[in-house]
């Protein structure tokens, strides 16, 4: 797969480990078509990924095949770390995208600290549940608009990046009432969407968004 692909390249190119050396590692990015896999469930867990631009989906698939998201992370966040040796889970470039991947051994040189990630994609998980098991199908989309603007905060136009679809597999709702809530986040002139697929959000007021999420 395009993990160990972009390892053996890297080890046969240079042989160094990647996180040897910051220049070295950007070189051997990896960037990825919308949709790509990234690495896929069972597969043996050889690398930890930081996202340089772009965005990954990570999700699981029931029993059924349903697909349930568990986080999308965007620049400068990192995915791929495992408990065990072996992948849990899928990941998936959202739109076109750029990663480094980082070789997932106790001899690599990672530039953070693992129990940090660890930690900070707990603290997402539990947030995610709180609002799934807590607020309404319009406070769930408008806490995703207000988690994807608190990632560019000093922006007040963003690219949500994220299709319908994505987002309603990760809300939990249907595809309808998430277009039914974006519908009302506008009427309600909280946000402005634009772009050929109504992607680029524009937040016209923020304290009326954060209020729909209390």
């Amino acid at each position: 797969m395009l993990q160990d692909h972009a390892i053996r390249q890297h080890t046969a190119g240079t042989g160094h480990r990647y996180g040897a050396a910051s220049a070295t590692a950007r070189d051997h990015s990896i960037r990825l078509k919308a949709d790509e896999t990234i690495y896929s469930e069972g597969e043996h867990a050889r690398a930890i990924y930081q996202v340089e631009a772009g965005a990954v989906r990570i999700y699981r698939l029931t029993a059924s095949g349903q697909r349930y998201i568990l986080s999308f992370c965007g620049k400068g966040e990192w995915f791929g770390l495992e408990t065990g040796n072996v992948r849990t889970d899928f990941a998936e470039a959202v739109c076109e995208t750029c990663i480094r991947p980082f070789r997932a051994n106790r001899d690599a040189i990672v530039p953070i600290d693992l129990l940090h990630i660890a930690l900070t994609n707990l603290a997402k998980a539990q947030h995610k549940q709180l609002v799934i098991t807590e607020q309404s199908a319009l406070k769930r989309v408008a806490a995703f608009v207000f988690e994807m603007a608190d990632r560019q905060p000093e922006d007040c136009e963003f690219d949500m990046m994220m299709s319908r679809t994505d987002i309603a597999d990760y809300l939990g709702l249907t595809v309808e009432t998430v277009a039914r809530c974006f519908t009302k986040l506008r009427e309600k002139r909280i946000i402005c969407l634009n772009g050929k697929l109504q992607r680029i959000v524009r937040l016209l007021d923020r304290d009326a968004l954060i209020a729909l999420t209390s």
